[in-house]
């Protein structure tokens, strides 16, 4: 099935659209895909560190999503972005253990997640060491790396995260603990950073 990258300006919850999706209505799916496809490609960006490969878990992510949506039951005003990510993510684990090669960076999405790591008095080499901090979180364990992605660069607070991962909260708010002490660790370790770096401590909460 090809995705045609359009709208049809629908105003509608993502539940009226699943339901209309189910219904056989594609033009309610593509609208779904307009909604939620940019923090999707975002997110696998962020883990493989490969435009391509974020790509083709994207599209592998809406094809899995369109051919089980039936299986989908949505509250009125509910969203469908935490069962979407759950997919995306999945698959790029499933992609992850059958690659280990790493891609080149992924500027924006690294830069976005260092800007939340890194104190603000030190963000004006941000660019420079963008690729220091992509290395560093790409070192995490898998598990850790989501929950950091997660909650720096899609801004989830730790319920969504648990939502989405379909784990209990405090077992997302210990893999953002020690993901977060690993990434600080390494970060200010780093010989190519300035030894007078500082890296923020704020400490996870529900928001």
């Amino acid at each position: 099935m090809t995705l045609h990258r359009r709208t049809d300006g629908s105003d509608a919850d993502d539940a009226t659209l699943v339901a209309r999706v189910v219904g056989g209505d594609r033009d309610a799916f593509e609208t779904l895909y307009e909604r939620h496809h940019l923090p999707l490609f975002r997110t696998a960006l962020a883990i493989t560190r490969d435009r391509a490969i974020a790509e083709e878990l994207l599209q592998e992510a809406f094809l899995k999503a369109y051919r089980h949506v039936a299986r989908v039951s949505l509250d009125p005003g509910a969203s469908l972005k935490p069962w979407l990510h759950r997919i995306i993510i999945n698959l790029a684990y499933d992609w992850s253990a059958r690659r280990r090669a790493r891609a080149e960076p992924a500027d924006a999405p690294v830069e976005r997640l260092a800007a939340r790591t890194l104190s603000p008095e030190r963000q004006v080499e941000q660019r420079a060491l963008a690729q220091v901090v992509d290395e560093a979180v790409a070192d995490l364990p898998f598990k850790q790396r989501v929950v950091v992605i997660l909650f720096y660069l899609q801004d989830m607070d730790l319920v969504e995260i648990a939502d989405t991962l379909n784990l209990p909260p405090g077992t997302v708010k210990s893999r953002l603990y020690y993901g977060r002490a690993r990434l600080r660790a390494r970060l200010e370790s780093d010989v190519r950073l300035p030894v007078s770096l500082e890296v923020a401590h704020a400490t996870p909460h529900a928001r």
